[in-house]
């Protein structure tokens, strides 16, 4: 396959910190396999986004203004199945992880283990999109 013909995995990020979303774009371009296609500032943002823009994935912070992550990855699954979320998160709460589950989410990364624990979780990603 020419470098030209590989597809990345498109990425949508929503997250109330301009800040964090700069630090999601740094991420990204450092990575081979995804792109991040476009970000938004709170969850109300993610349903016509995703409708419009067709992401491969959504990184969805947990504590958002108004529709916060859990909300709105509920929604984001209801309407779009095939499309998973993996929360992105400042807290460190017990049982965090079991509850993104229970939402939805296909997983959940600390925001201050983001470079530590992201690459792992985008790497079992691509393993499931190729069985």
């Amino acid at each position: 396959m020419t470098q030209s013909a590989v597809r990345h995995t498109r990425v949508l990020a929503i997250d109330d910190s301009p800040d964090f979303l700069s630090t999601l774009q740094s991420f990204f371009e450092t990575t081979h396999d995804f792109k991040l296609i476009a970000t938004a500032g709170s969850g109300y943002e993610a349903v016509p986004l995703i409708q419009e823009l067709h992401p491969d994935l959504v990184l969805m912070d947990l504590q958002m203004v108004g529709m916060n992550g859990l909300e709105a990855t509920l929604e984001v699954r209801r309407r779009f199945p095939g499309v998973p979320v993996v929360i992105i998160t400042a807290h460190e709460l017990p049982g965090l992880q079991q509850v993104c589950h229970e939402n939805g989410a296909h997983d959940c990364v600390k925001k201050s283990r983001l470079y530590q624990d992201l690459p792992e979780v985008l790497a079992k990603f691509l393993i499931s999109r190729q069985s």
